[in-house]
């Protein structure tokens, strides 16, 4: 029977990573089928199992991998769907082509002392159960004649460190072209576009933005991580820029700072306005700022890091700030764009080995960053860099880096679709057996205005497409 997942689902995300087939997705998620079409989530709250795509584990384990680690017990056959062994095993051939799976290939049907798998007539079971009589001659001639040595199957075992070799740089891939695209080369076109720029017509409007850039050295006290969106909505560094909103706070508390002791140096009673010792409360004040500037760019201050580089953190009162003023300001400046994001660090595979969630999603195409300029699109998705851990990378002496991908792009029905698939036939084989590593994925980004067009560009194992918007 095909395995199904129960309501008593808890959403642990235990069995995900263990299926050889991919067939297991999150509550919500669409799913793919092997000739990469996707559909519509099973289920929107738990959990699922794709009987298309679910071979019980056989060919790869005998028994149920996701229901070894299910905390819960919800993983469990599917009584609406009997499937017989060689039904399974064909489905595995057909989802791994580029496999070989032997007809003695692990399966839960053929675990020492369990019942043989009934074949869909019926009428397999006593040619099974005859099976070991038959071979009991063979078995006593067999010292007559010894066999030639066969090859010994190799297999995984490694203990302690492994040094894998390091991988050598192959030949510059040539860049594909694909339909649609634009003449000349990405840099040009860049180039061309320059810096993101808003085409402001209202009054209205371009007095908003100069008051926004005028107030950058209050904005520049809040996170990083607001004054980055706040970038990313306005999309134009005449108006804001977070290293700039960030140098102007840091400025403006030189006054800010000293002028606040001074107001409580007076209001407490520690000091006149026109006394001696208000200077010191100035000194006071100045060298607060100075400490605080020294804080936040502290990775430039004592190891040299250029600004660039360095988090733009906030001021004391940066939350003050951000609530005040920040998601006021990103709600009249509006949302542009498009970005995903992990929700964790990522997971143990065995002692040694970590996999990132970072990692994991780059192997599903999920992670990406769609910048949404007032003149084009631009598209960064973000290919897997490392392999994920397995023991039969280990025993193929395999790099630690992911080669690269081959990659189709296009543009449909209002979206950017990036189609992903690993080629390399070594590297292919880990899909069938490492966690969370689909041999392909596809990739929708969804276009809000119509684009007359695209070039893109792949290095450093990032794909980055420019798209031109219509009438631009």
């Amino acid at each position: 029977m095909a395995t199904m997942i129960t309501s008593e689902c808890i959403n642990c995300g235990a069995c995900e990573p263990e299926c050889p087939n991919t067939a297991i997705y999150q509550g919500g998620v669409e799913w793919q089928a092997p000739d990469g079409a996707m559909h519509a989530a099973i289920s929107n709250d738990i959990f699922y199992i794709v009987p298309e795509k679910c071979t019980e584990c056989v060919g790869f384990h005998d028994h149920e991998a996701c229901a070894a680690v299910c905390p819960v017990d919800c993983c469990v056959p599917n009584p609406d769907i009997p499937e017989t062994h060689d039904v399974l095993l064909a489905r595995a051939r057909q989802l791994h082509p580029g496999e070989s799976i032997p007809d003695d290939a692990p399966s839960r049907f053929k675990k020492e002392g369990a019942a043989a798998a009934p074949a869909g007539n019926g009428q397999a079971g006593p040619a099974v159960a005859a099976a070991p009589a038959a071979a009991a001659p063979a078995a006593k001639a067999a010292p007559a004649a010894a066999p030639a040595p066969a090859a010994a199957r190799p297999t995984a075992v490694v203990r302690g460190r492994v040094e894998k070799p390091i991988s050598r740089p192959g030949p510059p891939r040539p860049t594909p072209t694909f339909a649609g695209e634009l003449p000349g080369t990405y840099e040009q076109l860049l180039a061309d576009l320059g810096a993101s720029r808003r085409h402001v017509r209202s009054l209205a409007a371009r007095g908003g933005l100069a008051l926004l850039a005028v107030g950058q050295g209050f904005l520049g006290a809040m996170s990083a991580g607001a004054k980055q969106r706040l970038e990313a909505a306005v999309a134009d560094r005449r108006y804001f820029s977070a290293q700039l909103a960030t140098a102007a706070n840091i400025f403006l508390n030189l006054i800010l700072y000293p002028v606040a002791l001074i107001a409580f140096a007076i209001s407490a009673g520690r000091a006149g306005f026109f006394t001696p010792r208000l200077a010191n409360w100035i000194l006071l004040g100045i060298a607060l700022a100075a400490f605080e500037a020294a804080w936040r760019l502290r990775e430039s201050f004592f190891r040299g890091v250029p600004l660039a580089d360095v988090p733009q953190r906030a001021a004391v009162y940066g939350p003050i700030v951000s609530l005040v003023l920040g998601w006021p300001v990103r709600l009249l400046v509006g949302t542009r764009g498009a970005e995903s994001t992990s929700s964790f660090d990522g997971f143990y595979a065995g002692q040694d080995h970590f996999d990132g969630k970072l990692e994991r999603d780059r192997r599903y195409g999920s992670i990406y960053r769609l910048e949404d300029r007032d003149d084009a699109y631009i598209l960064r998705v973000e290919f897997p860099r490392t392999l994920p851990p397995s023991s039969l990378a280990d025993e193929l002496k395999l790099p630690p880096e992911m080669p690269d991908y081959d990659y189709e792009l296009r543009v449909e029905n209002g979206s950017v679709v990036v189609h992903g698939r690993m080629s390399d036939p070594t590297v292919r084989k880990l899909t069938a057996v490492a966690p969370a590593f689909p041999p392909e994925f596809t990739t929708r980004v969804p276009l809000r205005d119509p684009v007359a067009g695209f070039k893109h560009r792949y290095r450093d194992k990032t794909l980055e497409v420019i798209l031109p918007k219509a009438g631009a």
